[in-house]
């Protein structure tokens, strides 16, 4: 029997075999094909080798970077009492005691919490961190990556720099970052960003250098020379790390710009040279004490740089120099063009700002200046600033176009207006013609114009005169605004 079915079977296969064969017209090697034909989805093998053969330990970098660093930052919540309204929302429909409809409301106590994060750097708790992250905190606790948690207090603060140093309580043998040459970053280079966005710490993010030297015009911090790059850094990250593939920090992240409140690959790290300044100078000294030279500075565009007989951006004009100051007494004027710090170029008024700022008070310290054509060099002692003296300063960059102002003489009665002193010179504009290019250039009522062509004008007939001697069609113009000085360039239409 078992024969029997053996046989049935094998003339089976025999006849589905012949009936393949039939179907393929008689094409022996169509229905081997047939028979054999499986589905099979995507390539054999990658397109490329292996990557550790193309590139041997490239596959792992990021996350050795992330292992050596992730220990060297901390977590650093923050806690302040602060006082709120006592306010009562069923008072207001139900009345308060007397049936006062809404009773008076005084003040109550809350706590309020913030958190961040921060770089371990000595081995008994020294941590660098924001101010913002810190600042008027009553309780810190900070958080290590192998959840140890200390209690910490505030060694010394920087506002205009956003830098705290803070320390641990009872820390000792703690792993230390690595501190870099940010001055070395280029950009394009590859950098990650370690933190504790939105409390959630030890995350790692990667992206590039996207520029540096980044200023907002002081809409973040006072001074301002931040690393931009596309690393995600998002509400919580400030204070954490931003290193190079060596593993060594080379910024203190520190600010998103966003429209949304979270990354949209826009993040600013101070950068760990100046930050390192810093934080020596909090820590040695507990405070932070800047060069000042005295001086109101402009950067120099396409139109001022013709009429100054300079390159554009080659340096900073002097628009001001301020009475009793290190610059007056050193011999530097107005229209002089301050192109390098101590040999080290300068080309706009934030990176002339920041060096200076940096530079210990009492220091000799050498300025390359353009004078009417021609390289002088002056050895300043810098003074201490007063950071006080820079509320008001002017901005930068103002044109104005002749037909587009109103001018007046200053009549006792108008300095008295305006409240001006009596030995106030100039000329004070009282109109700018909302539609002319004056108005375009931010050119204000109540500005003072001090000079025409490099002369000074203290009634409406000089300055006339002034800018009728003109042989081009721009004049340069000297303006005192919030007790600060500037230059604006001044397009003549009838030229």
């Amino acid at each position: 029997m078992m024969r029997m079915n053996n046989y049935l079977s094998r003339l089976s296969l025999i006849f589905i075999f012949a009936l393949i064969l039939s179907a393929c017209s008689g094409n022996p090697m169509l229905a081997v094909k047939a028979l054999a034909a499986q589905p099979h989805f995507g390539a054999d093998a990658p397109p490329l080798a292996p990557l550790e053969q193309r590139a041997p330990g490239f596959k792992q970098v990021f996350a050795d970077v992330a292992e050596q660093v992730i220990p060297v930052v901390v977590s650093i919540r923050s806690a302040k009492v602060v006082q709120v309204p006592n306010f009562n929302p069923f008072d207001f429909f139900f009345g308060g005691p007397g049936d006062q409809q809404v009773p008076e409301q005084g003040q109550r106590e809350q706590r309020q919490e913030g958190i961040g994060s921060g770089v371990i750097v000595s081995s008994d708790g020294y941590i660098l961190t924001n101010n913002h992250v810190v600042e008027g905190a009553d309780d810190l606790t900070v958080t290590l990556s192998d959840n140890r948690e200390f209690t910490a207090k505030i060694i010394g603060t920087d506002p205009p720099s956003d830098i705290a140093v803070i320390k641990l309580d009872g820390a000792k043998n703690l792993r230390v970052a690595h501190l870099g040459d940010s001055d070395k970053l280029r950009i394009g280079e590859l950098v990650m960003a370690i933190g504790s966005p939105y409390g959630l710490p030890e995350t790692v993010t990667m992206g590039i250098v996207s520029a540096s030297g980044r200023s907002t015009g002081g809409n973040i911090n006072a001074y301002e020379n931040f690393i931009q790059t596309d690393a995600a850094i998002n509400p919580g990250n400030s204070g954490g790390a931003l290193v190079n593939l060596d593993g060594s920090v080379v910024g203190i992240n520190s600010a998103i710009f966003s429209r949304s409140g979270g990354n949209q690959g826009i993040g600013f790290a101070i950068p760990i040279n100046m930050a390192r300044q810093i934080m020596d100078a909090l820590i040695s000294e507990g405070r932070v004490s800047r060069g000042y030279l005295g001086v109101n500075i402009q950067d120099v565009d396409s139109d001022m740089a013709d009429q100054l007989g300079v390159k554009p951006n080659s340096g900073v004009v002097v628009t001001g120099v301020r009475e009793g100051t290190p610059a007056e007494k050193a011999g530097l004027k107005e229209y002089d063009v301050i192109t390098a710090v101590d040999g080290a170029k300068v080309t706009s008024t934030t990176e002339l700002r920041n060096k200076v700022a940096m530079i210990k008070p009492g220091t000799k310290t050498n300025f390359t200046v353009q004078r009417e054509g021609k390289d002088m060099n002056f050895s300043v002692v810098l003074a201490e600033l007063d950071e006080n003296l820079l509320a008001g300063a002017p901005s930068s960059e103002k044109k104005v176009d002749k037909t587009g102002l109103t001018l007046q003489n200053l009549t006792p009665e108008v300095r008295r207006q305006a409240g001006l002193d009596d030995s106030q010179k100039g000329v004070i504009i009282v109109g700018v013609d909302p539609s002319s290019t004056a108005a375009a250039s931010r050119l204000r009522q109540g500005d003072i114009i001090l000079e025409a062509n490099r002369k000074e004008v203290n009634s409406v007939a000089e300055f006339n005169r002034a800018i009728s001697g003109v042989s081009g069609d721009t004049v340069l113009l000297r303006i005192e605004r919030g007790g600060g000085t500037f230059f604006a360039t001044l397009k003549l239409s009838g030229k």
